[in-house]
Order: structure tokens, then C-alpha cells, then sequence
């Protein structure tokens, strides 16, 4: 799904699993708790360029937004307010620095994104 991507810049804060953020693990929050410790396929349709990350908290904006996350809905965020009444800027998915720097991402602007098939 494409969507619109932004920048998880809370480096040394914890993570919904209690990681602690650093530029190196390439992860990816997404708005629902049922898809923590995943792996996630995410492409910068903009340069073609892809990471692999696992999904190690949850947002943004949102946190049981299952209908987008399993279900192929749009973002609820992206109505411009997200289920706490908070003004949101529309994102779908957070992109932590690692995966931002794999995408070579300048802007936040659209990914797409996919669960990995495990074997």
C-alpha cells in the first residue's frame, strides 16, 4: 500500500517494545499493536530503492488502526484527525533513521509498504 511516510526522529526514547531507539535497526511503526516484532518490505516508489524492517512500535497517530494495517483501508490519520481528536499530518507509516537513510528519503512523502511472507 502506498502511503505517506514520515520521520521517526525519538533517538534514545523506548519504543511500544521497549527498544531503544538508535540510527542503526531498521524499523517501522505502524498503527496497530497487533503488528508489532513483524517484518515489513518498505519501498521509496520515488528512486526504487527498498529496506526490509521490523515493526518495533506502534503509530503513527494512531494505535488500533487495524482496518488499515490488516485490512487494506487507508490510514485512519490520514482524515486529518486521528482517534484522540488530534490534528494529524496524514501519515501512514513511521520510518525510523535507518530506513529513512536506506530509502534515501529527503521529505516525508510516500512509501509503499507490504508484510514479508516467512517461509
Amino acid at each position: 500500500m502506498r502511503v505517506k511516510s514520515t520521520r521517526e526522529g525519538l533517538t534514545g526514547q523506548k519504543t511500544a517494545t521497549g527498544w531503544h531507539i538508535n540510527g542503526s535497526v531498521p524499523f517501522v511503526a505502524l498503527p496497530s499493536d497487533a503488528a508489532l516484532r513483524q517484518w515489513v518490505h518498505v519501498t521509496n516508489p520515488a528512486n526504487g530503492k527498498s529496506i526490509t524492517a521490523l515493526v518495533l512500535d506502534v503509530g503513527p497517530w494512531n494505535e488500533h488502526d487495524d482496518a488499515y494495517v490488516f485490512g487494506g483501508a487507508r490510514p485512519q490519520a490520514e482524515s486529518g484527525t486521528d482517534s484522540f481528536g488530534r490534528t494529524t499530518n496524514g501519515a501512514g507509516i513511521d520510518l525510523g533513521e535507518a530506513v529513512w537513510t536506506a530509502l534515501g528519503m529527503t521529505d516525508n512523502t510516500e512509501v509503499e509498504w507490504s508484510f514479508v511472507a516467512l517461509s
